[in-house]
């Protein structure tokens, strides 16, 4: 089942994959930069799940994460088909990845062991981070690309792509960039720098329903998530 359930998460991800770039291709000018984005950002997660890198699976399964809010736009707009599918395959990708079984081909495997020789605990703050990372650095791309990137935006971007880069490099200073990233996007979301930032997620290349707001600077927030999953064992080599 481990093997079923691993190609239903590639499916759907090689399906949006290929959505997001044609949302890019033939939708607004405007978009073509945020939609690109995502293509990138399902892809990484797309090829790590399939070539069995360690961090792939908590990495899509934040990516799941992601696409199955939108479901919470429902109580808002009703019964919307397209709101629904995007959900619901989001959730099928994060129910896919879950279990010990699936985890034994990717953090827990002989050659990440023999590789990368993680403790435990180094292990469970990994996943929280990397997780709290699939889940936000698409929204982060949503918020400083869609429409019109600023500096400001532009410098949370760099920082969000540069640490994500650190951390899946197990860098300490990647950590930071993604906090730092996190503080920009809610500062800039809340009208710190002037006008709170806005964002578009387009559902459909042609039109159809869009999610439009200041949510997505500070849902790209999540970012400082990264950094304080790791609080408690830097205070303590601090200390020591």
């Amino acid at each position: 089942m481990v093997g079923i359930r691993r190609a239903i998460a590639l499916l759907f991800l090689g399906f949006y994959v290929t959505q997001f770039a044609m949302t890019a291709a033939l939708g607004p000018d405007d978009l073509f930069a945020a939609y690109l984005g995502l293509s990138l950002t399902y892809g990484l997660a797309f090829v790590g799940l399939a070539a069995e890198w360690f961090w792939a699976r908590w990495f899509a399964i934040g990516v799941g994460n992601f696409g199955s809010l939108i479901l919470l736009a429902l109580f808002q707009v009703g019964l919307e088909p397209i709101f629904v599918f995007i959900g619901g395959t989001h959730l099928a990708i994060w129910l896919s990845l879950l279990g010990e079984g699936m985890a034994a081909r990717y953090e827990y495997s002989a050659e990440t062991a023999e590789r990368w020789n993680f403790q435990e605990e180094s292990l469970i703050l990994m996943r929280r981070a990397v997780k709290s990372a699939g889940t936000t650095i698409p929204f982060l791309i949503l918020y400083t690309l869609a429409p019109r990137p600023d500096a400001i935006a532009l410098t949370a971007l760099g920082l969000g792509v540069a640490g994500l880069f650190g951390m899946l490099r197990a860098r300490t200073w990647g950590l930071f960039s993604l906090g730092a990233a996190g503080v920009i996007a809610v500062a800039d979301g809340l009208g710190a720098f002037g006008e709170p930032a806005m964002g578009f997620f387009l559902t459909t290349p042609t039109g159809g329903p869009m999610l439009y707001g200041p949510i997505f600077a500070l849902m790209a927030g999540g970012l400082m998530l990264a950094p304080l999953a790791f609080a408690r064992p830097v205070l303590r080599h601090l200390r020591g």
